[in-house]
């Protein structure tokens, strides 16, 4: 399955505001799905605690200058800025969430300290050693080939620097029920395909990456998963299913892809992993 650039773009700028709805905090901005550890009791504090644990994994520190790879509307980034005092770039290829992510800059004064742009982290365009650290929460996912993202983080890394991927990876030899998910998931989402986890590692292995870790996050997320297919994708699913009964717009793809990304969670055809690898 391919997919385009414009259509991944296209894509955030049309479901924006059914993020906006059910999804993002105002205070927090994430879009992710989360970390639901010890104690944590919404989603607002899963978001942070993974921020957290994404930081805490880097060592993240004021002096690092940072590249938020796949950015959305700058949660990450912000958040990043306002704890640690890091310098953070994020990139995304919406022009709607870079004037978005700026703009929330600017009101929370933090514009000395976090840009964005709407540049492809496939193809930055930013010199070789420029980065102490890239992170990319669940966007890679949205890679045609995910060599290229890799190749491009280790150009732009300077030595000692570090990369950090948190995503999905799909199992080794899906049956026909976990591809029908997974293309389902893929195609409403747009994203042209996933890795397993042994390719992922592979890659980073092939393109130089040292001190590969790796850390299993499924039972983190999956009650993020599950609370998208009950607000988002069985309530949104209702709604499409009587405006295409009388005719009013037809499904809308997404809805269908929340409900293929949890039973796909549930079924183990998917898994959620930090991957950390080193520059050295």
């Amino acid at each position: 399955m391919e997919t385009s650039k414009e259509k991944i773009k296209e894509h955030y700028d049309r479901v924006q505001k059914i993020y906006n709805i059910f999804w993002l905090n105002k205070k927090n901005l994430g879009m992710h799905y989360g970390f639901w550890e010890k104690n944590i009791k919404n989603l607002h504090e899963a978001i942070i605690a993974e921020n957290k644990t994404i930081a805490e994994i880097l060592n993240i520190n004021k002096n690092d200058k940072i590249l938020d790879a796949g950015c959305g509307v700058g949660g990450t980034s912000i958040w990043i800025a306002e704890n640690y005092g890091s310098n953070v770039i994020g990139i995304t290829l919406s022009e709607k969430q870079a004037k978005f992510a700026t703009e929330e800059a600017n009101k929370r004064k933090i514009n000395n300290l976090v840009e964005f742009f709407v540049r492809d982290f496939c193809d930055t365009g930013f010199q070789n050693d420029y980065f102490d650290k890239v992170v990319a929460v669940e966007s890679v996912c949205h890679a045609e080939k995910k060599e290229y993202f890799i190749k491009e983080a280790y150009r732009i890394l300077k030595l000692k620097g570090k990369v950090l991927v948190a995503d999905f990876f799909i199992a080794d030899n899906l049956n026909d029920e976990g591809r029908k998910l997974i293309d389902e998931w893929c195609k409403g989402w747009e994203m042209p395909n996933l890795s397993t986890f042994n390719e992922f590692k592979n890659k980073l292995e092939l393109s130089g990456f040292k001190n590969i870790q790796y850390f299993d996050k499924t039972k983190e997320i999956l009650p993020s998963s599950q609370k998208m297919y009950f607000k988002i994708g069985k309530f949104l699913g209702a709604i499409f299913k009587l405006t295409e009964i009388f005719k009013i717009k037809k499904s809308h793809g997404g809805t269908k892809a929340v409900v293929s990304q949890y039973c796909a969670f549930k079924k183990g055809f998917v898994k959620y992993y930090l991957f950390l690898a080193d520059k050295i």
